[in-house]
C-alpha cells in the first residue's frame, strides 16, 4: 500500500459532481471492479493520473459514501472522512502497488479516515468535558449517534451496542465483502505492513467475528422467532 501520511495536506480534493448522495451500486455494477482497474492502471501508466483519478472517485465516491456514513452515523462527519479519503486516493494513486483492487484499497482508506474522525471527534469531546468540569457547568454529550429503540429495527439496535472496532468488522466484511487480509490492513496503523503482520490480524478479526456472531446469536434467534409468530397471526 502507499503511503499516504507523509504526502502533503494543504490541498483538499473535491469530489466529483454527482459523486455524493448517489444510490449504492448494485452487485453487477461491483462486479465491474476489474474493467475499472484496468482502464484506471492504463490512465496512469500513459501518465494522465488526474484522469485516472477523477475516474476511479467517480465510480467509487458514491459507493464510499455511505459506507463512511455507516460507520459514523453523522452526514456531516462522513462528508468530511470522505473528502479526506478523496484527497488520500488521489495523492497516492501513482504509487499504488495494485496488490488489491482499487476498491478494496479505497475501502482501506475510508476506514482509516473514519477512525481519524472518530479520534478528533473523542479529542475535542475530552477537551469539552475538561473546560466543562473547570467551569462547573455540565458537558454536553458529543455522541454523534443518538440509538432510539422505539425507531430502529432490533437488529440495528444490536449493532449499535458493539464497539466501533466491531461494527466495523461487520461492514468491511459482511456488508461489502472484503477479503480477510484487505480486512487486516484496513484495521492496522502501518501503511506499509508486513505480510505476517498482516496475516496475525487477519486471525485475531477472524476470532472477533467469531465472537460477534456468538454475542449476538441469541438476540437474532429471538427476533426470528418473534417475526415468525407476527407472519402467523
Amino acid at each position: 500500500m502507499p503511503n499516504l501520511d507523509n504526502q502533503p495536506k494543504n490541498r483538499r480534493y473535491r469530489v466529483p459532481r454527482g459523486a455524493r448522495g448517489e444510490p449504492m451500486p448494485r452487485a453487477d455494477e461491483q462486479a465491474g471492479a476489474a474493467p475499472l482497474d484496468a482502464d484506471v492502471h492504463d490512465l496512469v501508466l500513459a501518465g494522465r493520473e488526474r484522469e485516472a483519478a477523477d475516474l476511479l472517485l467517480t465510480r467509487l465516491s458514491p459507493e464510499l459514501r455511505p459506507f463512511l456514513h455507516r460507520l459514523l452515523g453523522d452526514v456531516a462527519l462522513a462528508d468530511e472522512a470522505l473528502s479526506a479519503t478523496c484527497e488520500r486516493l488521489w495523492r497516492g494513486l501513482g504509487k499504488f502497488r495494485w496488490e488489491c483492487s482499487l476498491r478494496s484499497w479505497s475501502y482501506i482508506i475510508a476506514r482509516r479516515e473514519a477512525s481519524r474522525c472518530r479520534a478528533h471527534v473523542a479529542k475535542a469531546g475530552a477537551q469539552q468535558t475538561t473546560l466543562s468540569a473547570a467551569d462547573g457547568v455540565p458537558a454536553r454529550s458529543t455522541t454523534a449517534r443518538t440509538i432510539s429503540t422505539t425507531r430502529r429495527d432490533l437488529l440495528e439496535g444490536l449493532r449499535a451496542s458493539l464497539s466501533d472496532e466491531d461494527r466495523d468488522l461487520l461492514v468491511l466484511r459482511v456488508e461489502r465483502g472484503l477479503a480477510w487480509k484487505e480486512v487486516a490492513v484496513a484495521f492496522l496503523e502501518d501503511d506499509d505492513p508486513s505480510a505476517d503482520a498482516i496475516q496475525r490480524e487477519a486471525a485475531r478479526l477472524r476470532q472477533r467475528y467469531r465472537s460477534i456472531r456468538a454475542q449476538l446469536a441469541p438476540a437474532l434467534a429471538e427476533r426470528n422467532a418473534k417475526s415468525r409468530e407476527s407472519d402467523q397471526r
